[in-house]
């Protein structure tokens, strides 16, 4: 799944292709993807600007903003608007400049949402969110306010989207591994020192993901997510390239997660997350 650093690059580069240009044509082909009725002045409307809140893209128009959460195997794809629509295809967005911009989803359990709501409003009237965490109000305190409201292992505090938003299994496995923190340790019992460490490592890792992320896909929107520039997550069996120690795993019957044990876990290896004391919360 696309988490921030894809999709802030992914937004980036659809507003390129598209701000400032108009709708010629707008058809929904699959209706699981529509979450609110179709508008019916949306043809003529501009493209206003291209923005991003958690894992939402929005597409803000003159009158209205158009939200799309692409889930785990949602995308978007760009063609000329002569090409007949992908077989995946669930929408397309024709604009006067020859593109459209397809909604496409190739997964068997379809799961990408739309909604098109008035332009005053925007994803936080369809979800709660946490605040954004490279923005100005996320700060160490804020961070701290969070963390000790909440009883949640570590790297669920950071998947729980009202607490952050934007954060996935992948960034949250790097961003404990960048603060040297056990991902299952109480978010509410991290020290003042290592909340200040969580904090800087959720600003080193997704800024420099998003850079990353940014060489490797270039000026396209079919985002390069092979993410080689990770230091744990999907590298187990690797060596840790902060101290040499192998990189484990856990699993569980709804993710993976990937750790140094010398770095993170004081050397204790966790061989099955689903009988694993530390998951059980004793």
């Amino acid at each position: 799944m696309p988490e921030m650093p894809e999709l802030e690059v992914l937004r980036e580069n659809i507003e390129r292709l598209i701000v400032g240009k108009s709708i010629e044509d707008f058809r929904i082909i699959k209706p699981y993807i529509q979450k609110t009725l179709l508008p019916d002045d949306l043809i003529g409307q501009r493209v206003a600007a291209v923005t991003r809140r958690g894992k939402y893209i929005e597409i803000a128009l003159e009158g209205y903003r158009i939200v799309v959460h692409l889930m785990l195997a949602g995308r978007f794809k760009i063609q000329p608007k002569e090409n007949p629509p992908l077989k995946s295809s669930a929408a397309f967005i024709e604009f006067d400049n020859d593109n459209t911009l397809h909604l496409v989803e190739d997964a068997k359990l379809k799961r990408m949402s739309m909604w098109i709501l008035p332009k005053e409003k925007g994803t936080d009237d369809i979800k709660e969110l946490g605040p954004e965490p490279l923005s100005e109000e996320f700060t160490v305190d804020r961070l701290a306010e969070l963390l000790g409201a909440s009883r949640e292992r570590l790297k669920n505090f950071l998947l729980n989207q009202r607490n952050v938003a934007g954060i996935g299994n992948a960034y949250a496995d790097e961003i404990c591994w960048q603060a040297g923190l056990s991902p299952f340790k109480q978010a509410n019992k991290l020290s003042a020192d290592e909340v200040a460490r969580l904090h800087g490592a959720i600003h080193k890792t997704l800024i420099e993901a998003t850079e990353q992320t940014r060489r490797l896909t270039g000026k396209g929107i079919e985002i390069n997510e092979t993410r080689p520039f990770m230091a744990v997550h999907r590298r187990k069996g690797e060596s840790c390239p902060r101290c040499g120690t192998k990189i484990e795993w856990v699993s569980t019957t709804a993710r993976d997660t990937f750790y140094c044990p010398r770095c993170q876990t004081e050397g204790r290896i966790l061989k099955d997350g689903r009988t694993s004391r530390f998951l059980k919360g004793n």
